[in-house]
């Protein structure tokens, strides 16, 4: 369990005298905004009534929101609470809103479930975090939510207001429960230090909601910050532009996709807050580019400037609040070229074929030392049996092979293609890679079924082969 740590506040007076007469210094005004929308995500919120109401000075003011879902308003330094209210819609309540600086928030408020049910925020209790606080290590926690309506969800989150979307991870959530027992929350999941905030919301079943802000401080425990160890980078070229972890149109080349993974062994010192990445292009000149939080050792570079060819440098920094390792030392890969594969023999509907063929191929391009391919082939009743070898072994620098050569089929009905039947072949599996004890770059032209070569640790992915030709059997 993390430690509380009491801090002593410090407090300052001014006293200005004029003429024998004190001068008063009214404190400067603030501002408090936000975005009002309907969803983590989702569309703004037109026209809802915005009370906000200041719990020292006794400031109120009353503000409605735009076309946009956003609103604006001008306060007393102070913390505030804001009730959001319109017809149709639960009501919406966000408390403690620290406004002694210019403060922008945004507030989800859900559409009713049903008009007839109480539309009244709950009322949310929170047990172990109070402004001010400092923590540790873990902070240990307790949410007991209130309302006229069932409790359906609690989440808590550090530094940012948690959600339902997945997008918001890491957050603890509770369902269907209006406590959340005794827990624990690690400020290191969230990569937190110093002043930072606690966040809890609750939602009932009618789409009600709290927000409720503590506003705390981490404090990294000490000791020496070593750097991670035996970091790795490898250049992913794939052949084909594919959709995923937002690749598509980031980097060269055209039609495909160019990408480099940085992973690395953790840290050996305790109470780490995260990882640094850093990129050069000329090896000297480094800039950081990502920071993952301390549970995780890669990082995904998917940056335009990653070009075909060009050198590209990485090293890795281990974070612990404001501290800062020496970085690791530097590792560089080069991306490969893309290349596809055409299909030879047997000749797209050849007729006549051999029960026991030869099926060739041939790369568009040699783009690294080692090339390596996987054929499949397919019946007219759907069952499918692998040519080549069958992952994870695949051919390495061949580009034709012999039904059963390896004699992986004696002893089935596989062992030579049935008389007079009608198959389909393809090449599913053609990756290039540099070194195969070290890989540093690999180009795919296709992995249909995202398998995956032992020599080559990268995702697995699912890009489709470029060509599927039919062809049937003599007698």
């Amino acid at each position: 369990m993390g430690k509380r740590i009491a801090l002593v506040p410090t407090i300052v007076v001014l006293l200005t005298l004029v003429a024998g007469c004190g001068l008063f210094v009214p404190a400067p005004p603030s501002t408090i905004s936000g975005t009002v929308v309907n969803a983590n995500g989702g569309e703004p919120v037109v026209g809802s009534r915005v009370e906000i109401r200041g719990q020292e000075t006794g400031f109120s003011t009353v503000v409605f929101t735009d076309g946009r879902g956003q609103f604006t308003a001008r306060v007393e330094p102070d913390r505030y609470t804001l009730d959001v209210t319109k017809n149709g819609y639960g009501d919406s309540r966000v408390i403690n809103v620290n406004a002694h600086q210019p403060a922008d928030i945004r507030i989800v408020q859900r559409e009713l479930f049903n008009p007839d049910w109480p539309t009244q925020a709950p009322e949310v209790d929170l047990q172990g975090v109070s402004d001010g606080d400092a923590f540790q290590g873990p902070i240990p926690y307790r949410i007991d939510a209130d309302g006229p309506n069932p409790i359906t969800s609690i989440y808590a989150a550090l530094d940012k207001m948690p959600g339902s979307s997945f997008m918001t991870a890491p957050r603890a959530f509770f369902s269907e429960t209006p406590t959340t027992g005794d827990q624990e929350i690690d400020p290191r999941l969230f990569s937190s230090h110093g002043p930072t905030t606690f966040h809890v919301v609750v939602y009932d079943v009618n789409g009600n909601r709290t927000h409720l802000i503590r506003h705390i401080n981490v404090i990294p425990p000490q000791g020496e910050l070593t750097a991670p160890k035996a970091p790795h980078a490898i250049a992913v070229t794939l052949g084909q532009q594919i959709e995923f972890f937002g690749l598509k149109g980031q980097a060269a080349p055209i039609d495909g996709n160019v990408y480099v993974t940085v992973n690395w062994d953790p840290s050996d010192a305790s109470g780490l807050t995260g990882y640094r990445v850093y990129r050069s292009f000329d090896g000297s000149d480094f800039e950081p580019i990502g920071k993952v939080h301390a549970g995780r050792t890669q990082y995904r570079d998917v940056s335009g400037r990653l070009q075909i060819g060009q050198e590209v440098h990485y090293r890795v920094t281990a974070l612990r609040g404001g501290e800062e390792s020496a970085p690791t030392d530097a590792v560089s890969t080069r991306p490969l070229e893309t290349f596809s594969v055409q299909l030879i023999s047997p000749v797209d509907e050849a007729t006549n074929v051999s029960r026991q063929p030869t099926f060739q191929w041939r790369a568009t391009q040699r783009v690294a030392l080692y090339h390596i391919y996987g054929v499949i082939v397919y019946d007219t009743f759907g069952s499918n049996r692998w040519a080549t070898p069958e992952p994870p072994e695949f051919v390495i620098n061949q580009t034709e092979y012999r039904w059963n050569r390896g004699n992986q089929h004696d002893g089935t009905p596989w062992e030579r293609l049935q008389p007079q039947r009608h198959y389909q072949w393809e090449v599913p599996y053609a990756v290039a890679v540099d070194d195969l004890q070290n890989a540093t770059a690999v180009s795919i032209a296709a992995n249909r079924f995202g398998t995956e070569h032992d020599a080559i640790p990268i995702q697995e992915l699912g890009l489709p082969a470029p060509q599927n030709w039919g062809f049937t059997t003599g007698e």
